[in-house]
């Protein structure tokens, strides 16, 4: 029997299981394979590979990304979630993957760190900071976070070209989403750790921002969201 994995993640923070989609995806994930894993938080990526959170440390080694840790496992434990989907299923699984991770992950950023969300997470990420210390802090943060938005592309857009682009996503999620109760139906899957992920952090977070609002105002991903929460992250309740 292995032993188990550590998980390497941000602390619990917004009222979800993690502000990291990244994390949450991993964590999900896990628990759907049922590996078994212990938590460490960790604010700053630090030394960590590939200079990002969430990563994990298995025999002894480190393994960073999320996608690659979960390719990984995949074949190295015998896991399958996906057993039984066809080609195309697995192919548009892929583009919906590849969606949340390349273009929603960065609208989100955008509406937590420059939009509507930032004065609370401000608050939540900084606000241990001593007061002197504080707007020099923020200034900073948000600073490095425009200049990367800036480099990815999301952040040379207009604000509501941002959420434009942001609710056709969402508007897609909620059309594969559909009737649920998961994306293929009745069995969870490995695409439903990542939908989840991001999902939750529109529905559940403790933000209100016209891209949360955008989320919320779909009936079918917050019941998603939900379910999902209340099977597997129940101490969140």
């Amino acid at each position: 029997m292995s032993d188990p994995i550590t998980l390497v993640q941000f602390p619990r923070r917004l009222g979800v299981a993690n502000p990291s989609p990244f994390c949450v995806k991993l964590e999900l994930w896990l628990k759907l394979a049922g590996i078994d894993y212990v938590v460490r938080d960790q604010v700053m990526p630090g030394s960590s590979p590939k200079k990002k959170i969430p990563y994990v440390v298995m025999d002894g080694k480190e393994m960073g990304d999320s996608t690659l840790i979960i390719e990984h496992l995949t074949k190295a434990r015998g896991v399958d979630l996906d057993d039984g989907l066809s080609d195309r299923e697995r192919a548009l699984d892929q583009a919906v993957w590849a969606m949340c991770d390349e273009r929603l992950y960065w609208y989100a950023v955008w509406d937590r760190w420059i939009g509507a969300g930032w004065p609370v997470v401000a608050e939540t990420f900084f606000g241990g900071i001593p007061a002197p210390l504080r707007p020099i802090v923020k200034f900073f943060a948000q600073r490095a976070v425009g200049k990367q938005l800036w480099a990815q592309g999301t952040g040379r857009h207009k604000p509501d070209e941002i959420l434009d682009m942001a609710r056709r996503d969402i508007d897609a999620l909620a059309a594969i989403v559909g009737d649920g109760p998961y994306v293929h139906g009745d069995r969870i899957r490995s695409i439903d750790a990542v939908v989840y992920a991001f999902v939750v952090n529109m529905t559940e977070v403790e933000l209100d921002t016209p891209i949360t609002e955008a989320a919320r105002a779909h009936a079918n991903l917050v019941t998603y969201a939900r379910r999902i929460t209340e099977e597997y992250f129940p101490d969140l309740d």
